[in-house]
């Protein structure tokens, strides 16, 4: 039997309405108990790194996840990492950027609880140790949901409630479960960079912009210390005018400035100078985040600007390296 480790975090899979809301207290261990099936067919191990909503997780809390979950990969065929819906997407690909392990990661919750109408969780979780433990998925972190399996650095939570929460854009799926086992779309493996584990220590600010937006959050970010910062911008990557004051000011003291769309589909590109265009921002220092939306450029910068040796920011982010984003494996297919 395959062996797969299973590292639980809460999250609504672990759910129960106390009368208070949704609340996760079921264990991973009793997650596992209540679909029998598992046991008979894998060698099933558990740890508890946390038990709460992923709305409550810290960065702390991501750093501690990776840990465990490099530590059990060694002996493991698979790692699952049973999440809650709100920041899976996040910490998937976190971990699809420092976990350094040989065995898949894939992530995996629910939208409901088990004592709802309908429940998803046993059915993400059977789906989820079956592909942590296919022969053809051999390294990388994963999303799987709803019989889809999603890379990590692609997917994006595109539905607050509905059961197909889960999609990755113009990249597209990784595989679907049918009932005669994984149908894959293209090679499962990782499509980001590999990142030193470290602890989280940078401050990085994350600031979003639409019509006249000013640079105020910017400069206070800025005021108070920051090592990076994410601007969630317009179109291409463009910024109203006061904004692109304010990153020319950071940028001056030496913070680390991305800038990304919110866009769900495109890229940044230097198209549009003036005062506050993607072309004009770049020239003042600022690094255009590419495909990656907001939450997930944040995690990047983190990581880079956390790790104990110094990393080439722009090249993370850059779009012609496969490294950065991946599009060299995209077209890669079994």
């Amino acid at each position: 039997m395959s062996s797969i480790h299973i590292v639980a975090t809460g999250g609504t899979i672990a759910g129960t309405d106390g009368g208070r809301g949704v609340s996760p207290s079921r264990s991973g261990r009793e997650l596992i108990e209540r679909v029998p099936q598992l046991s008979d067919r894998f060698d099933i191990t558990v740890t508890q790194v946390t038990q709460r909503p992923s709305s409550e997780l810290s960065t702390t809390d991501l750093t501690a996840i990776a840990k465990s979950v490099r530590r059990v990969a060694e002996a493991a065929d698979g790692v699952v990492v049973l999440h809650g819906t709100d920041t899976m997407a996040e910490t998937a690909y976190y971990l699809d950027l420092v976990a350094g392990s040989s065995a898949p990661v894939v992530l995996t919750g629910s939208q409901r609880t088990a004592a709802d109408t309908s429940p998803d969780g046993s059915a993400n979780l059977v789906g989820a140790v079956e592909v942590a433990a296919h022969d053809e998925v051999e390294t990388g972190a994963y999303v799987f949901f709803n019989d889809r399996l999603h890379a990590a650095r692609a997917v994006r939570k595109r539905h607050a409630s509905n059961l197909a929460a889960y999609d990755s854009g113009h990249y597209g799926l990784v595989a679907e479960r049918v009932p005669d086992g994984l149908w894959f779309y293209r090679r499962p493996r990782s499509l980001s960079a590999t990142l030193p584990a470290t602890e989280l220590t940078a401050r990085v600010r994350l600031v979003t912009t639409s019509t006249g937006t000013d640079g105020s959050g910017l400069r206070h970010a800025v005021d108070r210390g920051v090592d990076g910062l994410v601007v969630e911008g317009l179109g291409m990557g463009n910024v109203p005018p006061d904004v692109a004051a304010a990153l020319e000011t950071a940028t001056d003291a030496g913070v680390r400035v991305v800038v990304t769309s919110r866009c769900i589909a495109g890229t940044t590109a230097p198209v549009y100078g003036g005062r506050g265009g993607a072309a004009a921002l770049a020239e003042t220092g600022a690094i255009l985040g590419g495909t990656l939306p907001a939450h997930k450029a944040r995690i990047a910068l983190l990581a880079a600007l956390s790790a104990p040796e110094q990393i080439d920011v722009a090249a993370l982010f850059d779009p012609r390296t496969a490294e950065g984003h991946g599009l060299a494996e995209v077209g890669d297919e079994r």
